[in-house]
């Protein structure tokens, strides 16, 4: 089976910085290379559903929706035919102009060439989801999504749609498309690929702030910013003044295995929920947190008492009591470090990415042998 997986680095500001640290290196990669260079960013979900799929028989392969990657995947495909492919789209758009034109076409183009089973698409792209039904006639055609609709992207597209929110599955449910709750999960790899030099940050958090997406949290990182060491790393919504207490607090963008460093070295690490959850504790934070072995403190939720154990992390019902429970697990080194561990066990158990593609890999023939009869005259 082929599983071709488009995705995108996330917050695109975190991708942009580290092209331009690097951009001597990276100037002479070539397609592969790039990839190779960007799965090692360890950003989002990077390369753990298909380095894992891989292990299981896939042929499977990431594809990073970017300008600099789609440069690459284009002089692959066309070689010394790229000028006059670039030429002959941009006569076509002047003639009838559609948005993303050359995307799409490099898109078709090496979509044909890898010829996949199942296309697999995560979150937010920026390409149409009425695009992918070109292929339906020849690919399972998956979403994954767990943030807000994105623009131009309906449902009904699509044969199959993952999601970690049950809002959403049951949202999909209604219009009458194919939803199963997917779990974020964790790679136990990460665990060897940070450092492990001690503790040197009290409380930290990562991850986007300010009141139009994240209204609730944003007030309760305000009060934990005033009244703890904390300290924040993410994306900084227009709206936090410049002598605001999280602006003192705030020290730019991170992500992927940096991210991961700074929960390594976290004796704790803050966690909320946009609302766009509804209540419900699904974010890839925690799965993060706790399997690299920091202790996580998160806002209750009736769903993470149902899947977590109490000795894995610890709820805070308030902003006061979050304030109070980070006072208190930093006096109490002995029992916050057993809470972690206890943590750290339990997901690599029950939410190693192993096992999760495992059940993957299951569903997916299933769905895709559901919809061909004929496997081979498809492309």
């Amino acid at each position: 089976m082929r599983l071709l997986k488009f995705d995108t680095v996330n917050p695109e500001k975190y991708l942009l910085e580290k092209l331009a640290e690097n951009s001597q290196k990276i100037s002479g990669f070539g397609k592969k290379e790039l990839l190779d260079w960007i799965i090692s960013l360890r950003c989002n979900f990077s390369d753990f559903y298909t380095y894992n799929l891989k292990n299981l028989g896939w042929e499977a392969e990431e594809f990073i929706v970017s300008d600099l990657y789609f440069e690459k995947a284009a002089k692959e495909i066309y070689d010394g035919m790229l000028p006059f492919k670039k030429l002959k789209e941009s006569f076509k758009d002047g003639i009838r102009p559609l948005k993303h034109r050359w995307r799409r076409r490099v898109l078709v183009d090496y979509i044909k060439r890898f010829k996949p089973d199942v296309i697999f698409v995560r979150e937010v792209i920026g390409i149409p989801s009425d695009f992918w039904k070109y292929f339906n006639d020849r690919a399972l055609i998956v979403s994954r999504l767990a943030a807000s609709l994105p623009l131009n992207w309906s449902p009904l597209d699509w044969d199959l749609i993952f999601t970690s929110t049950l809002t959403f599955r049951n949202f999909f449910s209604i219009n009458k498309v194919s939803s199963v709750i997917n779990q974020n999960g964790f790679d136990e790899r990460l665990i060897n690929e940070v450092k492990n030099d001690g503790k040197k940050y009290d409380f930290t958090f990562v991850g986007g702030l300010g009141r139009r997406y994240w209204k609730k949290r944003t007030e309760c990182a305000e009060y934990l910013a005033s009244n703890t060491n904390f300290k924040w790393w993410g994306i900084k919504g227009s709206d936090i003044g410049e002598s605001n207490s999280l602006s003192k607090s705030y020290n730019g963008i991170k992500s992927g295995i940096e991210m991961m460093q700074i929960y390594k070295d976290s004796k704790i690490v803050f966690n909320d929920y946009g609302e766009i959850a509804e209540g419900e504790a699904v974010n890839q934070r925690i799965f993060e947190v706790m399997g690299i072995g920091s202790l996580l403190l998160t806002r209750h939720a009736d769903n993470i008492k149902k899947i977590f154990p109490p000795d894995t992390h610890v709820m805070f019902k308030d902003e006061r009591d979050c304030a109070d429970k980070v006072n208190y697990f930093l006096k109490n080194e002995k029992e916050r470090e057993e809470i972690a561990a206890n943590g750290q066990r339990f997901i690599l158990e029950n939410f190693n990415y192993k096992n999760i593609m495992k059940e993957l890999d299951i569903f997916l023939k299933k769905k895709f042998n559901e919809k061909f009869q004929d496997f081979k005259n498809r492309w």
